[in-house]
Parts: structure tokens; C-alpha cells; sequence
């Protein structure tokens, strides 16, 4: 019996052992954390003094019990405990972040980890690569989550974001009014100042030629260094100006779908579209897949007397976005709204909607598409990932005519021409060989296309906004502050300037101060007179 007694003792202890060895440690502390998604994914634990941030679409387990299952399947050695676990599917990895006194040690080689050490606590942050592809995306990320960890007092409990300003003034054609208020927001670190200068360079691009943006965009792409052996290859290679557009359209005539892509703030990236649309509209081109457009806002633009308005998308509130959307709807294009940004892998949506609300239902549809500046590559990138392009060109058998004008976009201050056509073929990098062609844009707004002008003086003691739009589109005449100008810039105090308007127009002009109120309301009739 005692015998027995002391085997069921022993096996007692071993489940008891085992269990404990193999259970899951979890802190206390897990079920204190925060989770605010504001264009990034923050975390905060109030009870351990901890911020920390992550990009916004990683996904964070919040249960207990669901972490102590993904633990228990792990392979991990933790010597620690967790205090947070997040996964992202694209690029797939993993990383726990935990909180103890031992040092982390595990024979996986293929862990990223980064850790510190506060008021006698280890943190430690663990990267586990799903697969190979994933590993560098990984190692940057978490390197950036790291570099963003505040611990003790001063750590972050209220959290702000310059896109708070850019939700704000959303739906505001009061452009100078939100770039100052953008260029005042005291950025907390550098993942936040980049978000900063991005927003900044965009609304300055949105108020045409001005000081602020040409300022901006030397110093973004003072960033870059150009190769001799490139700039070599574009100077004996290249196509210029009407002989680039002219192969281009003639290359559009073997396809049925073209794709060209802009950087968000290069506005006049919209000048080639501008110019190309007539003649691809006599090849048979009648589709308009524009990237900018919000949900639905195809259909409401597709009706008779459509528009572009402050709703209709972000990118398209900027003048040249919404001249190329209203001479589209002259040359009578239909557009297309491919985008989703809530798509759990956006490339796959983007090239399923792309094809289902065009080839598939009107397969003898001619689609020109303007899309951001990685989703034309046809290619998958060298981590493995299939952009849009990649996807409708394998999943849907479309082989895309691709022109990038952003891979190369900083050596186009090195030529005069306007445009400067490069073939991936005469390059040997595997991502810039992912698309057809390449595009340098040195296009600028000129003022000789329009009919005529309106000599503007602005004689207030600060600078202005000034904007014009059609009084066609205006419901009555204030119904000014929901619309898009078709032309708007920063004119300074006491400067003349030429604004463009078009015979047979009636035109309203505003202008506003940098702080948001209206100074000048001006009436221009057909002949461009007040």
C-alpha cells in the first residue's frame, strides 16, 4: 500500500512538473495593456509605466486564454513573462515582448531580438520570421517598435498624431490653413516626423508652385544618390518629350490595360495622364481606374453632370488630380474605384476589383490606371510579395503595359526635357526591371494652355490662399467651402500674380488667410474680367 501510495505521489509530482514546465507565462500584468490604433497601433500598461508602438496592421491577441494557446504550440524557450503578443499575416511573423529577470537565451538563430533593462526588469522583444522572405521587414519593424519604448515616468498615456490635423481638414479646401497647422505639430519622434514631413510636402503640393513645396521636395530628394552608370544609360537610351509620349501610346495600342504611377506629392506626376488621355481615348481607352477614388465615388462621378468634390477622394482635393478627373469626364471616360485599404492583403482586392468591375465584365474594355508607387510592379518583390500588378498579370492572365515615374524620379533635375522615357530593358536592377518603363516628369503647370487670365494683385500685409473654382459646379455661391478649385497657389503679400481662367467660365475666386478665414470673394465673368 505504501508503495503504491509513493508511485502515485511521484506521478503526481511529475504531471505537476510537466504542467508547470510547459505552462504558459503569462504576466499579470497582460490584461492592463492598451491598445489605441491611431495610424499606428499603441500600446500603453499604465500599471508598468510601458509605451511602445507597432504598425497599425499588426493584430495583437487581447485574451488570456487564446495567448496561452498560441504559447503552448510555440517553440520558444521563454525564460520570462509575456506581457504582449502580436502577429501580421503580410509579411507573416510573429514577436512577444516580455518582462522578467533572466536573460533571454534560445538555440533558434532565426530570432530577432532587442532588449533593455529598467528598474532591475529585463524587456525583451522577440521576432520569430514565419518564413525567410519576412525577416529583414521583421527586423525593422521591430527595431523601430524597440527605438519607440518609453518606460517610467514621462512615458506616453495621451496619444497624438499629426493625422489627427489631416482628419480635421479632411474635407477642407483650406489648404494653406492645414499646412500651417501640420508645419506647428510637435513631432515625438522620428517614425512621427517622417508621418509629419509626408503630410507637410502633400498640402504644400496641393497649393501648386510655391516656396514651401519646392523647399520641401529638394530636402526629400536630397535623400537620394544618383549612379553615374543610370544617369549614363538614361542620356544614351532615353526618348524625350513627344517621342516619349508617342511610344507610349503606340505600346498602349498592344494592350488592354496600362498602368502609371505617382508619388502622392509629385502633382505633376497627373500631367502625363492629363496629356495622354485624348490619345488614348482614340486607341479605344474608355475606363478611368484611379486609385484616389473613395468607395462608391465612381458611380456618383459615372452620372451625368458628375464632379469631383471634397469627398471624392484625399489625393483628388489636389488641383491637377481634379482637372485630370473632370477632362476625363469630357472625353467621356467611365471611372473605376479599385481601392480598399481595410483589405486584409490590399494588393490581391485592388487587382480583383480592377478586374471584376472591368475585363470581366466588358472584356473588350480599355483600362488606364493610376495607382501608387509599388503596386505596378510586375514582379514579385525579393521578399516575396505580389503587388497588384504581379497579381492580375498571374491570377487573371493581363499583362499590364507598366510606367513607373517614381523609381527614378530624382535624376530628372539632371535633363530640361519635359519627359524622358527609359525601357526597363536598358537597366539591370531586378525591382527596376519590374516594370516596363520609366518616366522621368519634369512637367510644370503652364499657363500658356489656358485661354486667358486674371491679373490678381494681393494687397493684404500677409500671404493668401487663393483659389478659383466653376461656378458650374457651385450649387449657390457660397457653397464654395465643399468644392475643389480647379487652380489654387500662395500668393504673396503685395505680389502680382496671373491666374488662369477659361473663355465662356463664370469663376469664383476666395481667398484665405493662413488661418483659415476668407479675405476676397471676386466674380470673373467669360472674358476673365471682374
Amino acid at each position: 500500500m505504501l508503495i503504491d501510495k509513493l508511485k502515485k505521489i511521484f506521478y503526481t509530482l511529475i504531471l505537476i512538473v510537466s504542467f508547470s514546465g510547459c505552462s504558459p507565462k503569462i504576466s499579470q500584468n497582460f490584461q492592463n495593456n492598451r491598445y489605441i490604433n491611431n495610424y499606428s497601433l499603441h500600446i500603453i500598461n499604465d500599471s508598468l509605466g510601458i509605451y511602445f508602438k507597432t504598425p497599425a496592421d499588426i493584430d495583437f491577441v487581447r485574451s488570456r486564454k487564446e495567448l496561452k494557446k498560441i504559447i503552448q504550440h510555440s517553440s520558444i524557450d521563454f525564460q520570462n513573462k509575456i506581457l504582449a503578443y502580436g502577429r501580421t499575416n503580410f509579411p507573416p511573423y510573429e514577436f512577444f515582448v516580455t518582462i522578467g529577470n533572466r536573460n533571454f537565451s534560445d538555440d533558434n538563430k532565426n530570432l530577432i531580438v532587442f532588449d533593455t533593462v529598467s528598474r532591475g526588469k529585463r524587456i525583451h522583444f522577440i521576432g520569430n520570421p514565419l518564413n525567410q522572405s519576412s525577416a529583414n521587414p521583421l527586423r525593422n519593424d521591430l527595431a523601430a517598435t524597440f527605438n519607440s519604448l518609453e518606460i517610467g515616468e514621462g512615458y506616453r498615456k495621451n496619444i497624438t498624431s499629426v493625422m489627427e490635423i489631416v482628419r480635421k481638414y479632411n474635407e477642407s479646401n483650406k489648404f494653406y490653413y492645414a499646412l500651417d497647422q501640420i508645419q506647428q505639430f510637435p513631432a515625438y519622434d522620428k517614425a512621427e516626423e517622417w508621418t509629419k514631413f509626408q503630410m507637410e510636402i502633400t498640402y504644400a503640393s496641393f497649393l501648386g508652385e510655391n516656396l514651401i513645396y519646392k523647399e520641401l521636395l529638394d530636402q526629400y530628394e536630397a535623400n537620394y544618390t544618383p549612379q553615374d552608370s543610370v544617369k549614363n544609360k538614361i542620356e544614351k537610351a532615353a526618348l524625350f518629350n513627344t517621342e516619349a509620349i508617342n511610344l507610349i501610346i503606340e505600346e498602349a495600342g498592344r494592350h488592354k490595360v496600362v498602368m502609371i504611377n505617382e508619388n502622392h506629392f509629385y502633382p505633376n506626376h497627373r500631367l502625363l495622364l492629363l496629356e495622354i488621355l485624348p490619345k488614348l481615348k482614340e486607341i479605344g481607352y474608355n475606363k478611368l481606374a484611379l486609385e484616389g477614388l473613395g468607395a462608391n465615388q465612381d458611380s456618383i462621378l459615372n452620372q451625368e453632370g458628375g464632379y469631383p468634390t471634397l469627398k471624392t477622394g484625399f489625393y483628388t482635393s489636389e488641383q491637377n488630380f481634379s482637372n485630370l478627373i473632370r477632362e476625363a469626364k469630357s472625353l467621356g471616360y467611365e471611372f473605376v474605384a479599385y481601392d480598399d485599404i481595410s483589405a486584409k492583403n490590399r494588393e490581391v482586392s485592388q487587382a480583383k476589383n480592377l478586374f471584376e468591375k472591368t475585363l470581366e465584365k466588358h472584356p473588350r474594355d480599355k483600362v488606364l490606371v493610376l495607382a501608387g508607387i509599388a503596386h505596378i510592379l510586375e514582379k514579385p518583390t525579393k521578399n516575396g510579395n505580389s503587388r497588384m500588378a504581379t497579381v492580375l498579370k498571374s491570377q487573371y492572365k493581363i499583362d499590364p503595359l507598366t510606367i513607373s515615374q517614381t523609381h527614378l524620379s530624382y535624376y530628372r533635375k539632371y535633363f530640361d526635357e519635359d519627359y524622358i522615357l527609359l525601357s526597363s530593358n536598358d537597366l539591370s536592377d531586378y525591382r527596376l526591371r519590374s516594370v516596363d518603363y520609366h518616366l522621368l516628369n519634369n512637367k510644370s503647370l503652364d499657363f500658356s494652355l489656358w485661354e486667358s487670365n486674371f491679373k490678381y494683385k494681393n494687397e493684404h500685409d500677409f500671404d493668401v490662399q487663393v483659389a478659383l473654382f466653376y461656378a458650374s459646379e457651385l450649387l449657390y455661391k457660397t457653397d464654395y467651402h465643399n468644392k475643389v478649385p480647379y487652380f489654387t497657389t500662395i500668393v504673396k503679400k503685395g505680389e502680382t500674380v496671373n491666374l488662369p481662367v477659361k473663355s465662356g467660365k463664370e469663376i469664383y475666386l476666395y481667398s484665405y488667410d493662413k488661418n483659415g478665414n476668407r479675405i476676397d470673394k471676386t466674380v470673373l465673368g467669360s472674358s476673365g474680367n471682374s
